[in-house]
Order: structure tokens, then C-alpha cells, then sequence
């Protein structure tokens, strides 16, 4: 039996119990939820999922998701990837401004770094008020990188980013 993997996306407003209907039509269709980001954002819940099912469930699997009327959803097929050289965790933060992401994603991009992972958020400074910038990297490189070069590289995109590796 020949395993397919799926990475399904999928938006709907949000609203109690979105999450047991997803999950319960993957289990109900015998697929196996392998991963998942998901997320309300402005009122909407969005997300993304990793489903494993044998490729004679899939097609039921498919059309049970794009029946729900709460989703919009989007399948497309995934393949397991061989594992990163090197795994790093980056945090970029600073006065929020309109091009962080863009900055910091070309810059990465440049330099041969994949993002992985990205999660970011705006936050009130404490006793300021004016809104600070976060940004939350998983980077994956297939080779060693210089991670001072790349440090100094980001630090020089504006004066009040902090750039932080782990």
C-alpha cells in the first residue's frame, strides 16, 4: 500500500469546533494527521496540514474536505523531504515598519537559507505605547554557514532591529 502525502490549506471563519470537523474527517477517511499550523487571523482561521493516507483513500479523503461548507480548501501533494545540515532559530525584532519580513527574507534567500518555519506578531512597546515587530524564523541550511556573517548582514537592514540566533 502506497502512502501519499497531502498538505491541505485551509481558511473559513472562525468559530468553535472548526478543528474537530477537520480532524474528524481526516481520522473518518483514514488519514493520518502528520503536522499542522494553524491560526485566527482577523476573525478567520486559516492554517496549514500535513495528512498521510493510502493512496486508495485519497480521493474520498479530497472530496469529504472540499464538501465542508465552513472551509475553502487547497490540496496539493507533498513528498517527505531529507533532513536539513543545519537547523537554526532566528528572532528579529525592532520598531514595527512596513518591509521586515521582505528585508530579512531576501537577505536569507541570498545566502542560500531556507525558511522553514516563520511566525510573526505586533505587539504594544510596555510604557511607549508604538508597536514592535517580532519575527520568529526556523531556518534550514543544507551546508554550514557563517551565522556572525549573516548576523551583521541583518543588523545593518535598519539601526533598531535586534537580531537574535539560537
Amino acid at each position: 500500500m502506497s502512502m501519499k502525502h497531502l498538505v491541505i490549506s485551509v481558511i473559513g471563519q472562525d468559530s468553535p469546533g472548526l478543528v474537530d470537523t477537520l480532524s474528524d474527517t481526516v481520522f473518518q477517511h483514514h488519514g493520518n494527521w502528520l503536522a499542522s499550523s494553524l491560526t485566527q487571523l482577523a476573525g478567520q482561521f486559516a492554517g496549514i496540514l500535513q495528512i498521510s493516507v493510502e493512496e486508495q483513500y485519497e480521493a474520498a479523503l479530497i472530496t469529504a474536505l472540499k464538501s465542508q461548507q465552513a472551509f475553502h480548501i487547497h490540496v496539493v501533494d507533498g513528498n517527505e523531504t531529507p533532513p536539513a545540515e543545519q537547523t537554526i532559530a532566528l528572532t528579529v525584532s525592532g520598531n514595527d515598519r512596513r518591509g521586515i519580513v521582505n528585508q530579512v527574507s531576501h537577505l536569507l534567500g541570498q545566502n542560500g537559507i531556507n525558511i522553514s518555519k516563520l511566525k510573526t506578531e505586533t505587539k504594544s512597546a510596555p510604557a511607549w505605547g508604538y508597536p514592535l515587530f517580532y519575527a520568529y524564523f526556523q531556518l534550514e541550511t543544507k551546508t554550514e554557514i557563517d551565522l556572525d556573517e549573516i548576523q551583521s548582514q541583518l543588523e545593518q537592514l535598519a539601526d533598531d532591529l535586534t537580531i537574535d540566533f539560537d
